[in-house]
C-alpha cells in the first residue's frame, strides 16, 4: 500500500491549528482563569459549636500576591464581593505582596496600596503573615496593616464572640510559630479557630494535640494547575497539582478532616511564581458554622 505523504496544504492547516489552540489555551490559563474569582460556600461542622455561634459565617481570603501579575483592583473586587455577602468575621491567611519585586521602592508602593481596601472590609477582620511576608519585610507588612482595623495574630488569638477563640501563628517556614502562645487566654470551652498560612503546620497541631476545631491556611494557590487524575485526593476531587511548595503537599486544596480536627486551604487570589492558572481558580471562602456531633 502506497503510504500518503502529508502535503504542504495540510501541513499548514495542522501547524495553524494547533498555534491557535495554544494561543486560546494560554489566553485562557493566563488571563482569564486567574481573574475568574469563585466564591465558594463551604458549611464547617464544629462538634461542641454553642448555639449561639450555630449560623455565623466567615469569609477567608488569602495569597493575594500584589506585584507582577495581580493588580490591586483584583484586591478591590474581592473586598467589594466580600462585603456584599456580609460575613460575620474575615480571616486573611496571608502573602500580601509578592517578595521578589525588583524596582526600588515597589514593595512599599504596594503594601501602602494594601491599607485602603482593607479599611473597606465591613466587619471584624483577623490576619496573619505569610512567608512572602516574611521574607521580603520583617516588619514592614505588619506596619502597614497596623494603619487598617485588621488584627494581626502572630502567636497570639483573642476571644471575638463569647465562646469563639481565633488565634493565628506566625509562619512556619521563615517565622517562629507558637501554638501554646497562639491558644494562650482561650477560654476554658471555647471552640478555638487557627489562622496558619502553610497547610501543613496542621500535623504540628496534631502531634501537639493541640484544642483546635479548624486550621485555615493558604500558600499552596491549589497547585494554580490541576489536571485530572484517575484517582480522587484527599479533599475528594479527582484532579491533582504536577507542582505544589514546601509546606502546601498534604493539604493543598480544599477541606480535610483527621478525627476531630479540619484543616481548609484556600486557593489564594493571585499567582506565584508563574501567572497561569488552569482547573484552580482564585477563591474567596464563605464558611457556615454548624454544629456537630463528636466521633465515639
Amino acid at each position: 500500500m502506497q503510504k500518503r505523504l502529508l502535503s504542504r496544504r495540510r501541513f499548514l492547516q495542522l501547524t495553524g491549528t494547533l498555534a491557535l489552540a495554544g494561543a486560546a489555551g494560554y489566553g485562557y490559563t493566563r488571563l482569564i482563569e486567574p481573574n475568574w474569582i469563585e466564591v465558594v460556600e463551604q458549611p464547617l461542622a464544629i462538634p461542641g459549636l454553642p448555639d449561639h455561634i450555630t449560623g455565623r459565617r466567615i469569609a477567608q481570603l488569602s495569597d493575594f500576591h500584589l506585584g507582577e501579575y495581580t493588580g490591586l483592583e483584583k484586591l478591590w473586587s474581592a473586598v467589594e464581593q466580600v462585603n456584599r455577602l456580609a460575613p460575620d468575621l474575615v480571616f486573611l491567611t496571608g502573602d500580601y505582596v509578592t517578595h521578589t519585586l525588583r524596582q526600588p521602592g515597589e514593595f512599599a508602593r504596594l503594601a501602602t496600596s494594601l491599607i485602603e481596601p482593607l479599611r473597606a472590609l465591613a466587619v471584624p477582620t483577623y490576619a496573619i503573615l505569610g512567608n512572602h511576608d516574611r521574607w521580603r519585610d520583617r516588619g514592614g507588612i505588619s506596619d502597614y496593616l497596623a494603619e487598617t482595623s485588621v488584627h494581626l495574630l502572630v502567636n497570639r488569638g483573642e476571644e471575638v464572640l463569647p465562646g469563639l477563640f481565633v488565634a493565628g501563628v506566625d509562619d512556619m517556614w521563615n517565622g517562629g510559630p507558637d501554638i501554646r502562645a497562639a491558644l494562650d487566654g482561650a477560654p476554658a470551652g471555647a471552640v478555638s479557630l487557627l489562622l496558619a498560612h502553610e497547610p501543613d503546620f496542621f500535623d504540628q497541631v496534631i502531634s501537639a494535640d493541640a484544642p483546635v476545631a479548624v486550621q485555615f491556611s493558604g500558600h499552596s494557590h491549589g497547585g494554580q494547575v490541576r489536571v485530572p487524575s484517575a484517582t480522587p485526593d484527599g479533599a475528594g476531587l479527582w484532579t491533582r497539582a504536577p507542582i505544589l511548595p514546601r509546606y502546601g503537599e498534604r493539604y493543598p486544596i480544599g477541606l480535610y478532616r483527621v478525627g476531630q480536627r479540619q484543616v481548609y486551604t484556600n486557593r489564594g487570589l493571585g499567582v506565584w511564581p508563574l501567572p497561569f492558572r488552569f482547573n484552580c481558580r482564585p477563591e474567596i471562602t464563605i464558611f457556615t458554622l454548624q454544629g456537630g456531633q463528636r466521633d465515639g
